[in-house]
């Protein structure tokens, strides 16, 4: 695998984000490292009696997938005193889509061993599972790239949105059609020498739940090199402990001032915050009809449509009461994690880091320590095919990421301009409704969570008529379009980056997992740039 590095921003990066990375103590606390030893060893903070509780959790819940011994043995060491975890977490996507959760993967491995080494002590890379989240919308497909270089969406189906968690969406073949979703995918990469080893390892079985899907295609694929993937239902009291505590905290203005504390440190950057405390989900209280929001109001905390409303320490009290029935929401979910296992370092992506960063106030708040966040792996995987397309076009990789892969060709290959005009109607229509969400959030703030999204679908279902259009456009204007069709579709598709929208399961089909291995050689613990890895014609494994 030959791998070259673009600079960090070739990609799209948001104002808040870029002011973070470019000046370091932009947040007071705020840990973002560029060296190992900027990496503090955590002090030992949990009694012997609570890491066995953990260890033996990971461990019974993951021996049912017979993982690799590295798995258990890395889930085994969390007993001892001084052992920590370097730990990345995602939505589980079907097929284990898209490829930055393999990217994350990797990169926590790396950054684990690298600290293991410093410390001369056991360092265990982990994966948080977000099996708690229940936007089915997100997560119920993949794209996968078919033989006109187009991508094709392959998804679940009858799967409508909900309200349950992901750990209770169990998959079925009569409802979700299993073997007909594997029939499609095996057509697709009919060719690749691979694909059986491909569709077994991402392909849901009947019975499985949404989440345990994810936590075994990630085992299966990294489990040799020590992953441990957690659900967090595996560690439910632990959890629902420190989130009570949280709520239930006593201290200067409580939960709500350290919240509007760390918005107030983004706000003085000159950007919103990522999540406007005053309007998200803090938590959410999960029962038969699914997960139901609470948010600041009232008295304290208060569900959408509530007249009344509860006390912090009302709210604690119910939460120690049933500890089953809780989770916590995008602005909790740090704290309470790292107040329930011994972290060292948080891997995320810059998205992440934007709402990281207004947590400092409320770490201190809830007694939990400033977990250093690494800004996670970044990558773009080119296939042969596909470097062969960029020459044949005279083309670099960069320019096609920095132009968010609009490819100008000739004039009589150009698109129609209504097409362009198409995608800006409903780019400028998303910003629309977007900028209204603050005033729609005063009127309900259920109302302004989903205008984001709505703006989103109204862009989706705009683009799929533009893709239509430029397909047949395309087959009109030449041999030409192919290429600039594998190209943009490779590189940036659905006007993305590829690690947000392709999967692993193309590349494993045409490569096997060789390239896995390849990569995570080539992975720095602590990233600076933006890497482009060549995938070169692999040799066949385990033919």
């Amino acid at each position: 695998m030959r791998i070259e590095s673009l600079p960090w921003d070739v990609l799209e990066v948001s104002g808040i984000a870029r002011s973070l990375l470019t000046r370091p103590d932009a947040v007071a606390g705020l840990v973002i490292p560029r060296e190992l030893a900027q990496i503090p060893e955590p002090r030992e903070r949990f009694s012997r009696e609570e890491r066995a509780e953990l260890a033996d959790a990971l461990e019974n819940q993951l021996s049912p997938l017979s993982p690799h011994v590295a798995v258990l043995d890395a889930a085994r060491s969390l007993r001892q005193p001084g052992t920590y975890a370097v730990i990345a977490g995602q939505q589980p996507g079907f097929l284990a889509s898209p490829l930055y959760n393999i990217h994350k993967a990797l990169h926590v491995v790396r950054l684990a061993r690298a600290l293991s080494q410093a410390w001369e002590r056991p360092v265990v890379a982990m994966f948080w599972n977000h099996a708690d989240d229940h936007d089915l919308a997100e997560v119920n497909h993949a794209f996968v790239p078919n033989d006109n270089f187009d991508l094709q969406k392959i998804g679940l189906s009858g799967m409508a949105s909900g309200k349950q968690p992901f750990s209770r969406v169990v998959l079925s073949e009569d409802k979700h059609r299993l073997a007909s979703i594997r029939a499609t995918l095996a057509e697709l990469h009919r060719l690749d020498p691979h694909v059986e080893e491909a569709l077994d390892l991402f392909c849901p079985r009947d019975g499985e739940t949404l989440a345990r899907a994810f936590t075994r295609s990630m085992t299966e694929l990294l489990g040799s090199q020590g992953l441990v993937v957690l659900e967090p239902d595996w560690i439910r009291s632990s959890l629902s402990r420190s989130l009570g505590a949280i709520v239930g905290r006593s201290g200067e203005g409580g939960l709500e001032h350290a919240l509007q504390q760390g918005a107030a440190q983004i706000r003085a950057l000159g950007h919103e915050p990522q999540i406007d405390p005053a309007t998200a989900a803090l938590l959410y209280r999960v029962d038969a009809r699914g997960r139901s929001a609470l948010r600041l109001g009232g008295d304290g905390f208060r569900y959408d449509g509530e007249e009344g409303s509860r006390t912090s320490a009302e709210l604690a009290a119910e939460i120690v009461q049933d500890p089953s029935g809780w989770s916590p929401a995008a602005l909790t979910r740090a704290i309470a994690q790292d107040a329930s296992l011994p972290i060292a370092a948080y891997v995320g992506g810059l998205g992440e880091l934007a709402y990281h960063a207004q947590l400092i106030a409320l770490r201190d708040f809830a007694g939990v320590p400033r977990t250093p966040f690494v800004t996670r792996f970044s990558c773009t995987l080119i296939e042969p095919e596909v470097a062969a397309s960029l020459a044949a076009l005279e083309l670099g990789a960069e320019s096609v990421l920095r132009a968010r892969g609009v490819i100008e060709t000739s004039s009589e290959e150009n698109n129609p301009a209504v097409i362009e005009a198409l995608r800006e109607v409903s780019r400028r229509a998303a910003r629309d409704l977007n900028e209204q969400r603050e005033a729609l959030g005063q009127i309900d703030a259920g109302l302004a969570a989903h205008l984001k999204r709505t703006g989103e679908q109204i862009r989706a279902l705009v683009e799929k008529v533009c893709e239509k259009a430029e397909r047949v456009h395309q087959n009109k204007s030449g041999r030409g379009q192919r290429h600039v069709r594998r190209v943009a579709n490779a590189l940036f598709p659905r006007e993305l980056p590829q690690e947000r929208v392709i999967g692993p399961l193309p590349f494993v089909a045409r490569h096997g997992r060789t390239w896995v291995s390849e990569l995570l050689d080539q992975v720095p613990a602590l990233p600076r740039d933006h890497a482009l890895a060549f995938l070169d014609e692999l040799p066949k494994e385990d033919a």
